[in-house]
């Protein structure tokens, strides 16, 4: 099961490479999803592999990500300010002011990225990828049954979900939840899509309801960190008010909905043990 599910990661990662480093559209986005598929993997199932290697790849891939997901944070804000700024009504001087400073550091943090991927380190992680595809570094524990270890990995990581919705009033409490429950999405998928397919709907359901905790709260995040550059660059000009209200408003809804969201997480843990 882990050498499928490996294999297949590093293959992706690979596959999105060319595409990222020309900075086509969504590019970064999948390989960086790629990236943080493998590590939340590895995570997952951390106590079937060799703990020093399987540290050393995860921070390895946790470099890599970081640097992508500045690149593609700047991009999805520039997005989101650009349609805010629509929303709003705001003018084209206003408009500009507020989105050419995303612009620039968008393309600068692709090209950090892109810099990265061909040095000695983006290299040497490559090598590593290619190695641990062709044979993960297995504990001898990995001997045991695989649906027996895939659900309770999977167990793990809803009970790890669950116990992350402590403080929804709190920006970061919030985004160690995001990262719980984008674990579970992860892991469900991993073990439920081919070439494993091991595991079947329930896992997918709660796979599902990860990913929703993990949308819902990627909305709030960035429409409160949208809101906080647009402060920035306000410069205390009314005129971006309307564009912090559209940012809040959006903000507010995502966490309507997250009651909502963990309740079906429950409910579905519930009918899965």
């Amino acid at each position: 099961m882990l050498t499928l599910a490996v294999g297949d990661l590093v293959r992706q990662i690979q596959e999105h490479v060319p595409a990222a480093l020309a900075d086509e559209p969504d590019a970064v986005h999948r390989l960086r999803t790629s990236v943080r598929r493998l590590r939340n993997v590895l995570a997952a199932f951390r106590r079937y592999l060799d703990k020093e290697a399987t540290a050393e790849l995860r921070a390895r891939l946790k470099e890599w990500g970081d640097v992508l997901g500045r690149a593609r944070d700047l991009e999805v804000r520039t997005l989101q300010a650009d349609a805010a700024a629509e929303a709003a009504g705001l003018g084209t001087t206003e408009r500009s002011a507020l989105l050419d400073p995303l612009r620039t550091a968008q393309e600068q943090a692709h090209s950090e990225a892109a810099r990265w991927t061909r040095s000695d380190r983006g290299r040497d992680l490559v090598r590593l990828l290619e190695a641990w595809a062709a044979e993960p570094r297995l504990r001898e524990r990995a001997s045991r049954p695989a649906k027996k270890a895939a659900r309770r990995a999977v167990r793990r990581q809803v009970d790890r979900t669950l116990d992350a919705a402590c403080d929804l009033t709190d920006l970061e409490s919030t985004h160690e939840l995001r990262k719980a429950a984008r674990r579970l999405r992860h892991t469900c998928d991993a073990i439920t899509r081919a070439p494993v397919g091991l595991l079947g709907r329930r896992t997918k359901r709660l796979g599902s309801a990860g990913h929703r905790l993990q949308s819902l709260l990627g909305d709030h995040r960035d429409a409160l960190l949208l809101a906080e550059h647009v402060r920035a660059h306000a410069d205390g000009s009314p005129r971006y008010d309307a564009v912090v209200g559209v940012c809040q408003e959006r903000a507010l809804t995502a966490l309507a909905d997250l009651p909502v969201a963990l309740g079906e997480l429950e409910a579905r843990a519930s009918r899965s043990r």
